[in-house]
């Protein structure tokens, strides 16, 4: 995908002569962006150099350190996926090298990332695989103080989405919003707006109400809950290691993070599926993590400064979105980030996901407004399917997982608890892994004659 200002770029219908400085050929005079999350906030920076004026419209308010109401998985452990970092740096140059002087940690994903996967402890090694752990509130913050950069980009705290305005047939012209303490309304008009309201998405019921067919779901009934509390610990306490991942098992779906983050902090997280969740008693939440958790990790936890908070958060079911399916679509309205498609948190793709669909964006853009729908859908289902498919995979044989019905998933089943056992001893096969399940290299990479030969003839040492 080309970057903005690169080449000529051709004007929709509706749109005028004029150029922002220093990016694209001017699209219309106002675009709106529903929600201020990370994918809201990286579709109104693409949208900066293309219209006139960019509102963001965000249910929250703006200030606070703490995660945002809306994003209750914000207490959690959030990492960018090794695909993640090169996208955002494709979006903002020099980003990662901003997280890490603001007190991001760059951690190696081999080296000091301990990853015990469906009971087996994956061999480290030394890697140039490396990212950025931080929180979220840290990591939401460096992206928005990107887009308050844009003079032409405004954001409207304390305002939600109430309907969309139709103009001509087929076409939405703008949209109502109201002020969430008084319910005061206003209307924006927009050439161009964009849901990125997150799982619920505000599209998705619009359509019906504008005669459209909403579009099919793709559902993993995943039944999967967290819960988390802050401990402060030195990012060396555990020596070189930085990101500790116990996962679950078939007789034990029950797994366990200990993650560094900026600050002097690291976050203590237990998860499970099913009726493995874990408590949000602080004492029984302690008991779970001390079962789950290496001896020398919780000689840590147990000796250090926990907060009293217990964050908990509950994902039921991921999903993906068909709207690359639907033959009708109103022009002016695009859908992106949670609305379009829900992973499994717990392999860290969801602000890679973000990147992705604003690049996608970013391209389609270049072509004009007109029908701009079809082709963003398309490429944004086609950079999902494989963070879908491992991440549905991964969870499709522990207990209480139900809706994964790809053809040969049996098999690839079957393959994947070969290959984690294997990578036990192999640090090929590990790597392997780590780069598919950071998004870096496709599933089918899994597949390759060197890798597999490692998986079904396992070596040791």
């Amino acid at each position: 995908m080309a970057d903005i200002g690169e080449g000529k770029r051709r004007a929709g219908t509706g749109s005028h002569a004029g150029q922002l400085k220093g990016v694209g050929l001017v699209l219309g005079m106002n675009a709106v962006v529903l929600g201020g999350g990370m994918s809201g906030l990286m579709a109104a920076h693409v949208l900066a150099g293309h219209f006139e004026r960019v509102t963001l419209v965000e249910r929250d308010g703006g200030g606070s350190a703490d995660p945002r109401r809306g994003v209750p998985q914000g207490w959690h452990p959030h990492v960018l996926a090794l695909k993640a970092a090169p996208l955002l740096e494709r979006l903002f140059p020099g980003l990662g090298e901003e997280f890490i002087a603001s007190g991001g940690l760059r951690v190696g994903m081999l080296d000091q990332h301990r990853i015990n996967y469906y009971g087996h402890q994956f061999r480290q090694s030394e890697s140039e695989l490396e990212t950025v752990w931080a929180s979220r509130p840290f990591l939401e913050e460096g992206i928005r103080s990107r887009v308050r950069a844009h003079t032409n980009v405004s954001t409207r705290f304390g305002w939600e989405a109430v309907t969309p305005i139709s103009g001509p047939p087929g076409r939405v012209t703008g949209v109502r919003i109201a002020r969430i303490d008084d319910g005061e309304a206003e209307d924006l008009t927009a050439e161009l707006v964009v849901d990125a309201t997150g799982r619920g998405g505000r599209a998705r019921g619009w359509l019906g109400e504008m005669g459209y067919e909403a579009p099919r779901e793709d559902r993993v009934q995943v039944n999967l809950g967290y819960a988390s509390r802050l401990v402060e610990c030195a990012p060396d306490v555990l020596g070189h290691d930085r990101a500790i991942v116990v996962g679950p098992k078939l007789d034990r779906p029950r797994g366990f993070y200990f993650t560094v983050q900026e600050a002097g902090q690291w976050t203590m997280t237990v998860f499970g599926y099913g009726d493995h969740r874990p408590s949000v008693d602080p004492d029984r939440l302690m008991a779970q993590a001390e079962a789950l958790a290496p001896p020398d990790v919780w000689e840590v936890i147990r000796s250090a400064r926990v907060s009293p908070e217990v964050h908990s958060f509950q994902v039921p079911r991921t999903f993906r979105r068909r709207y690359d399916r639907l033959s009708r679509f109103p022009e002016g309205l695009l859908v992106t980030g949670d609305a379009l498609a829900v992973l499994n948190p717990l392999y860290g793709t969801g602000i890679m996901s973000s990147a992705a669909y604003a690049l996608v964006l970013q391209e389609r853009l270049r072509e004009g407004l007109d029908g701009i729908h079809r082709g963003f859908f398309r490429d944004a289902a086609r950079v999902v399917l494989e963070p879908w498919l491992f991440s549905s995979l991964s969870d499709s044989f522990l207990p209480g997982v139900k809706g994964f019905r790809a053809p040969g998933s049996g098999v690839a089943s079957w393959y994947l608890r070969r290959m984690v056992a294997a990578a036990q001893h192999d640090a090929t096969v590990a790597a392997a892994f780590v780069r598919v399940a950071g998004a870096l290299d496709s599933p089918l990479a899994l597949a390759r004659p060197a890798i597999m030969r490692r998986v079904i003839a396992p070596r040791k040492g």
